[in-house]
């Protein structure tokens, strides 16, 4: 009688168990689905976005270097400048310069130096689409 109910009360039990496995397994397989299909294109898509991030990351970085390049070499220019001629020359050059582009501006109407579009050396546009 005792061993009976034992083996009835052992059964019992691992029915229990087995009945609360099943429901695992079941509440699993339900969070796979809605992983399958929620989760797993929204992570595709934010993963296409990232890329093309990553895209313009690359280009800011090698705009950057190109404007680091350039200013270097503007530095050194500068600095073989300044060796050959002296600064007082380059003072007494810009000097005169800038009388000579204010009197010539007074003559046309008083109009400003003002830049054109072919004095750009760095165009951004070849860097950004």
């Amino acid at each position: 009688n005792k061993k009976i109910e034992g083996v009835e009360a052992l059964l019992e039990a691992t029915l229990t168990r087995l009945d609360e496995f099943q429901a695992f397994i079941s509440s699993v397989q339900t969070n796979r689905k809605e992983i399958e299909q929620k989760l797993m294109p929204e992570l595709l898509a934010r993963t296409a976005h990232l890329e093309k991030i990553f895209m313009q990351i690359d280009k800011l970085e090698a705009f950057v270097s190109l404007l680091e390049e350039s200013a270097g070499k503007m530095e050194d220019r500068v600095r073989q400048v300044d060796n050959a001629f002296g600064e007082n020359k380059i003072k007494n050059f810009l000097g005169s310069f800038l009388r000579n582009n204010s009197s010539q501006g007074s003559k046309e109407g008083g109009k400003p130096f003002q830049w054109k579009h072919g004095d750009i050396i760095v165009r951004h546009k070849e860097y950004f689409n």
